[in-house]
């Protein structure tokens, strides 16, 4: 890789975006499931971080059928792109949105009657066919029809004009737990069954997320909502099922500067670390803006998962932890992170590394929810870049050394 030619588009930091390992983990999650089941790629967050625009158009080549994200703006995002395939929005919309997201042709989820009320308003206003998902609430509690109302409501929906009743789905608050997942799952069949005999017919059924997919051969139904898999992570105690995953993603910097400190110097805000030793320390580019360093707090489960938390943060505090920020990677050796990550810059201890220079890639830990936006994506195929999406968000494609044009489909 030319790392001259690269930083010119990228600038000293990057994620890097393996497309070849999106390709395979699609491929791998496709071969679980049995024929007709389809499979949506949920693309939300930006692709958990792997850049929702370039990740739609390799899982959509590879063979996904459908995509999925949350907001408005992300549905938007691809269509602007150029991405015409069928796009669910996963979340309400406010009804001041509704106009704009059908005249982008992205379906729609129902989960109260107001909204099914709002979105017939709305393909009446612009004179779109409002295609809808009915959102079914079965025990995670967050947004849906309670399964009593799905019925009359679907109904009365099927003979609204400007309205096609595509898909009826839910979501498993508890994948992890047959239990859970099992009553879940019977009362949505419950639902689908009332809606046979009152002979509804919604074509799309879907309940199953990445660990329903694994663990619940059973719910595939109609389509299937894979997204953590599809990154190349296994979703917390969810079996492999012999499935061989790729990590798509890399975290990368160029080393800035270099300076030698005496022992006993204070490195950093606070001045926190000391210097124990002479050594020299190298300055990247990367800071907690970036995500750097971040964790997300969350409220442990029980007192084990209490316990696990307080050792994390005991071992980060004396810099021995093994979590994002505590340490890069150099030339194939760790070099640990000194004194406070800084906004946009922070310091690394490479006193071990003597050969180390300005200019040298450094790989780095980052966790992908946390990871900014406006860190350049660098896509590749078996290491080759060909295209960047830049801090802006424009899309540059980069030509290997050869002149080939080596991006998903190219010439097709």
């Amino acid at each position: 890789m030319d790392l001259a030619k690269l930083t010119r588009l990228a600038g000293p930091r990057w994620i890097e975006i393996e497309a070849t390992a999106l390709e395979h983990n699609l491929r791998a999650v496709k071969g679980l499931l049995q024929p007709p089941t389809r499979l949506l790629a949920v693309i939300k967050a930006d692709a958990y971080g792997a850049g929702a625009v370039e990740a739609a158009r390799i899982f959509l080549a590879t063979g996904a059928d459908y995509l999925g994200v949350t907001t408005l703006a992300e549905g938007q995002e691809l269509r602007r792109a150029g991405i015409t395939a069928p796009i669910l929005l996963m979340s309400p919309l406010l009804p001041e949105e509704l106009p704009q997201a059908l005249t982008n042709d992205l379906t729609l989820t129902i989960s109260s009657r107001s909204g099914a009320e709002a979105a017939a308003a709305a393909a009446a206003m612009v004179g779109r066919q409002a295609r809808v998902h009915l959102k079914v609430e079965t025990g995670l509690q967050r947004t849906g029809l309670e399964p009593g109302e799905v019925v009359p409501l679907a109904r009365e929906m099927r003979c609204w004009p400007g309205v096609q009743l595509e898909g009826i789905y839910s979501h498993l608050a508890e994948a992890a737990h047959p239990g859970a997942a099992r009553r879940q799952m019977e009362c949505f069949q419950r639902v689908l069954m009332e809606l046979e005999e009152q002979q509804i017919s919604l074509p799309l059924k879907h309940i199953c997320n990445s660990t329903g997919l694994l663990l619940h051969r059973g719910m595939h139904l109609d389509m299937v909502r894979a997204g953590t898999l599809l990154y190349g992570q296994f979703p917390y105690q969810a079996p492999r099922r012999g499935l061989e995953l790729k990590n798509p993603w890399q975290f990368k910097a160029r080393i800035l500067f270099i300076h030698d400190v005496a022992a006993g110097t204070p490195v950093g805000y606070g001045g926190d670390y000391v210097v124990k030793k002479a050594t020299r320390l190298a300055v990247i580019p990367v800071g907690y803006a970036d995500g750097f360093a971040l964790t997300p707090v969350s409220r442990p489960k029980d007192l084990n998962d209490l316990a696990r938390h307080l050792v994390k943060t005991i071992l980060a505090y004396l810099g021995r932890g093994g979590g994002e920020g505590t340490a890069v990677t150099i030339a194939g050796q760790r070099a640990p992170v000194v004194g406070r990550v800084g906004m946009q810059l922070s310091m690394v201890d490479v006193g071990h590394l003597p050969e180390v220079k300005v200019g040298q890639e450094v790989q780095l830990d980052l966790r992908r929810p946390t990871a900014s936006a406006r860190l350049p994506r660098v896509y590749c195929r078996e290491g080759q870049p060909y295209l960047v999406r830049t801090t802006s968000g424009e899309m540059v494609p980069v030509l290997s050394s050869a002149g080939q044009n080596l991006a998903p489909g190219a010439g097709i």
